[in-house]
């Protein structure tokens, strides 16, 4: 039966309305935000377009310097992944927490040039920027158990200079990424694990659309999850 000519008009309209409303739910299921303040061996933007590809039902922010982060934080995000201390430091409580070998916690290594560093001892330490001035010292001095001068750095690549320009005696990292340091570093490096452990990244929910984020982000493959140093998500 064939529609009247003076009804198609209005079923147009309709129809144009209910696909309008199709593409806005599509876009707002993609337009979910997940801004990330991590440090890994990855350049910035190498890091952003793999998390990015790993997730594409969320819009992916990865930066690297603390204001970065805090002006992120002020854009409106639905999900926040770092590490803990930095969450806690926020007002932010984690909801999801990254595991390796089981454990939701990870060693860090005091690193220094043709000699390992006694953590007593050192007058100067590198480390990666995660808390500012103050954080920073406060979480490097309770790693070590001594209060040594900290050298900041905001990128992964920069740690190693300090010690070739022989700015600091030794520098702080995790574990993992010792590996990767040697790799890039022609000095012959020695370096020792400390006791303390530092919880792996984790995230926060922080708007609407929080528990879906959260939800795509514990599915983030295998590959995707070493680099931010987790094998799984719970």
């Amino acid at each position: 039966m064939s529609i009247p000519r003076r009804t198609r008009a209005p079923l147009r309209a309709l129809a144009a309305i209910a696909a309008a409303g199709l593409v806005s739910r599509v876009a707002e299921a993609r337009s979910l935000k997940l801004l990330v303040f991590l440090h890994v061996a990855l350049k910035q933007r190498a890091f952003e377009s793999e998390l990015q590809a790993a997730l594409p039902g969320l819009e992916v922010r990865a930066v690297g310097r603390l204001g970065d982060f805090e002006r992120g934080l002020e854009d409106g995000q639905d999900a926040v992944m770092s590490l803990p201390p930095v969450l806690a430091s926020h007002g932010l409580t984690s909801k999801l927490q990254g595991m390796r070998g089981g454990s939701s916690d990870e060693k860090y290594s005091l690193v220094g040039a043709g000699v390992v560093p006694d953590p007593a001892r050192v007058s100067a330490v590198g480390a990666l920027d995660l808390l500012g001035h103050d954080g920073t010292n406060a979480f490097v001095w309770d790693l070590l158990g001594a209060r040594p001068k900290v050298e900041r750095v905001t990128k992964f690549e920069d740690l190693l200079p300090l010690l070739q320009m022989q700015k600091v005696d030794g520098i702080l990292l995790p574990a993992r990424l010792v590996p990767e340091l040697q790799n890039a570093s022609r000095l012959p490096l020695a370096g020792r694990e400390l006791s303390k452990l530092v919880k792996l990244p984790a995230v926060a929910s922080v708007g609407g659309g929080g528990a879906d984020a959260l939800a795509q982000i514990a599915r983030i493959p295998a590959k995707v999850s070493k680099t931010l140093g987790v094998d799984a998500w719970r």
